[in-house]
Order: C-alpha cells, then sequence, then structure tokens
C-alpha cells in the first residue's frame, strides 16, 4: 500500500473516535478499526484532529444528501474513497454509487462492503482516467466527492481530471477541500500525513486558478470546514479551541464545490 494510501487510516480512525462520542454516527468505522488489525501506531490520535476531520466528514455527508434530494436520479463517485462509509452514512440513495480508490485499498474495502445493483467499487487511480469508463452513464446529473484527495494530485492532474467531467458528462458538480498555499508550505512543519511519508503536492488559495484551466467550470462553494454548528456539539477548552479556529484558520483549508458543464453539451 503506498504512502498516500495509508492516510486512510487517519480519517477512519477519527470518525471512529467521535462515532463513540456520538459527534457523528458511524457504526461501520468503529467495527473497521476494532477488527482491521491495523496496530495504528502511526496514526494521529489527537482529539482535535478527530473533531477536525468529523466536521469534514459531517459537511459532505449533508452536501451529498441535499444534492441527491435536489437530483435523485444522480450519479455519485466518491475518489479516493478508502474505507470511508459515507455509502452508508447518506440516508437519501442515489441511483447509483461508485467508490474509486486503488486496487489494494478496494480490495481490503471489500472485505467491509459488499456491491449490489446500487453500488459499485472500482479498482484504479484516480488519474488513471480508463476507470471512468467503468461508469454507467445515461445524461444523469454526477455528483463527484473527492475528500482528502485533492493535495496528493498535482495541479495539472487535477486540471486534466476536471476536464474529463466536462467531456463525460452533461452536467457535474465536484466537491473536495484543500490546503491553501500558506497551509501547504506550513504542512511540511506539521501534518498528520507526515509521520506516514505522504507528500502534499495541490494547494489553492484563489479558486480563480482552476476556473482559468477547466472548460466551463465555476466554483459556485467556497466555505470552512468549521461551522457553527458543529461548535455547538462540543463544550469547554475544545469548544473556545474551535471557536478561535474557525476564525482565525478558516482561510487555510477549505472545502469547493464546482459546477462543471459539459462540453457541447
Amino acid at each position: 500500500m503506498t504512502n498516500e494510501s495509508k492516510t486512510l487510516y487517519i480519517p477512519l480512525y477519527a470518525k471512529a473516535m467521535m462515532s463513540r462520542e456520538g459527534f457523528l454516527e458511524d457504526r461501520t468505522a468503529e467495527e473497521i478499526v476494532d477488527s482491521c488489525g491495523y496496530d495504528f501506531e502511526d496514526v494521529d490520535k489527537s482529539r482535535k484532529l478527530a473533531i477536525f476531520l468529523a466536521m469534514r466528514a459531517l459537511q459532505y455527508d449533508q452536501m451529498t444528501e441535499k444534492f441527491i434530494e435536489k437530483c435523485p436520479d444522480c450519479i455519485v463517485l466518491h475518489l479516493g474513497c478508502g474505507l470511508d462509509s459515507r455509502c452508508k452514512r447518506v440516508k437519501i440513495g442515489a441511483k447509483k454509487w461508485y467508490d474509486i480508490d486503488f486496487p489494494e485499498v478496494i480490495e481490503l474495502r471489500r472485505k467491509y462492503f459488499e456491491p449490489n445493483a446500487v453500488y459499485r467499487m472500482i479498482s484504479s487511480s484516480v488519474t488513471d482516467l480508463s476507470w471512468l469508463d467503468e461508469i454507467d452513464y445515461h445524461g444523469e446529473n454526477v455528483l463527484v466527492i473527492a475528500e482528502g484527495l485533492s493535495m496528493y494530485l498535482t495541479l495539472d492532474e487535477m486540471t486534466t481530471l476536471m476536464s474529463e467531467f466536462g467531456r463525460r458528462f452533461s452536467k457535474t458538480a465536484f466537491l473536495f477541500d484543500a490546503y491553501s498555499d500558506a497551509a501547504a508550505r506550513l504542512s511540511k512543519l506539521k501534518n498528520p500525513v507526515n509521520k506516514m511519508d505522504a507528500q502534499i503536492y495541490f494547494s489553492m488559495s484563489d479558486p480563480a486558478v482552476l476556473e482559468y484551466r477547466v472548460k466551463n467550470a465555476k466554483c459556485v462553494i467556497n466555505k470552512s470546514i468549521i461551522q457553527k454548528r458543529y461548535i455547538d456539539k462540543l463544550s469547554g477548552a475544545m469548544k473556545a479551541r474551535y471557536t478561535f479556529m474557525g476564525g482565525f484558520g478558516s482561510s487555510f483549508y477549505r472545502i469547493y464545490g464546482f459546477r462543471i458543464k459539459g462540453e457541447n453539451k
């Protein structure tokens, strides 16, 4: 398993921890952590990080549910899915749901998730665009989720990936999170992925960078991961910490949503 792939254990452990606290509901994460046999020695187990990653997961879950509610016949593509159980956490069903990750990750994932008529797993690097040939597409709206993935891609890879969505699909909503340029530089000094020797490549301080490079792409979501509704779940020093972080650090790491209109469609 690559160093980048091993980082899947960081959000997995965080979701299990916060599920046990009732911050979010993810029994599957709890069960995988208890049974997978990974020793988690190189995983940052701090509660501060776990809260942040749980906040991120909750936002993606809620945005996914809103999209499916608006477009019930949509297709969901979850890139770099790791061992995430969003396909179970999201309570509204899409027409089709695909989880995509490296072959070694999907092999591991198959121990805990079963494919069915709606849900499929695809073994591939997301930058090997041939995996898109496996999508059963007939003009549906497409939601692409890339939680915790963009930083492991280059700017050219992000551009190529988004451009291919525009070439293949009529309407695409692309959700991803990204470090700001300053935060990416600081991450070299302190980052939970450093223990796993994973490299950070992509960062973005201005969505116009991708709007310029990708035809018919428009940024329609640009928001902080730390939201008041999540801070209100906390208490004491941790609530004060996240109240401060929600103001001071909100520009360092954000969630973006791009609308990509298909070419010649």
